[in-house]
């Protein structure tokens, strides 16, 4: 049993895998402790102020132990990206988090640790992004805006972003094939006219597995949706992680990562091509 720990959790983690699983297993832990304390949270804020101590110690021992080169770069992103798309969900009624808080400004929106725990969440889209079934082709500055950091592709996928949120923010309450008709047909068109790589149809195969744990969230009594179809889940949500993850998301992943990779040669450090692994 010691044999096989140390395989799959060797100290310190050398590949990409290993930095997964260990990222896998920070997130196992707060999602026990969302299991516990999930429901009680919502009727005492006792418990959400366990719950957030909880969080910030899992935390604290994750950076402290399995920290890489741009860990707080992507964490943040996820703090200030998911966080605040959370937030402004909840400010426009899409669906609803059922703990209370001990900030008064967040009691009738979402907790804190919600909004600090999606920046473990893009953490964990980091070490997956960087596997080699994922990876895809290495971001360069070729694009024609914005000094090559920007590509026609990317902008017309940030404006459907754009659009998908404005959509469900005025259609969440409707009839639920209505947001979701939406969502299919653009979604739809924006992958006929730019099909998906390999890596990006395998983003979108592994995909339920973040469904399952999103479900087992909503199992847990942390938030409610409206017109749920399947694990709690409406089907429009489905539809936005299918273009979010494999497109937006990975894009925005690759620039970091190139930033950080400049950063290192720059720096006289020394990365393997084959792997592409991170600095750190």
């Amino acid at each position: 049993m010691k044999n096989v720990w140390k395989e799959l959790f060797p100290y310190p983690p050398q590949t990409a895998a290993q930095r997964l699983l260990w990222e896998i297993a920070f997130l196992l832990i707060i999602t026990v402790a969302i299991g516990f304390l999930g429901r009680p949270a919502a009727e005492d804020v006792l418990y959400t102020k366990i719950l957030t101590a909880v969080f910030l110690l899992n935390l604290a021992l994750r950076f402290a132990l399995v920290n890489q080169k741009g860990d707080w770069l992507f964490y943040l992103l996820g703090v200030v990206a998911g966080g605040g798309n959370d937030l402004m969900s909840m400010i426009k009624g899409v669906y609803s988090y059922t703990s209370i808080d001990f900030i008064p400004f967040l009691t009738d929106l979402l907790p804190l640790w919600m909004i600090l725990f999606w920046g473990q969440v893009f953490l964990l889209f980091r070490k997956v992004f960087n596997l080699s079934w994922f990876r895809g082709k290495a971001f360069t500055r070729d694009g024609r805006f914005l000094h090559g950091w920007l590509d026609g592709r990317l902008i017309i996928d940030l404006l459907i972003l754009v659009a998908l949120r404005l959509i469900i923010y005025n259609t969440y309450a409707l009839e639920p094939w209505i947001a979701a008709a939406f969502y299919a047909t653009i979604i739809g068109i924006r992958f006929a006219v730019f099909p998906l790589q390999k890596n990006e149809l395998a983003l979108i195969a592994i995909l339920p597995y973040a469904f399952m744990f999103e479900g087992l969230l909503i199992t847990f009594g942390l938030y409610v949706y409206i017109h749920p179809i399947f694990l709690g889940m409406p089907l429009w949500l489905f539809l936005w992680w299918i273009f979010l993850v494999p497109t937006i998301l990975k894009a925005v992943f690759d620039r970091l990562e190139y930033v950080l990779s400049a950063g290192h040669r720059m720096s006289g450090g020394d990365t393997a091509p084959a792997e592409r692994q991170l600095p750190g």
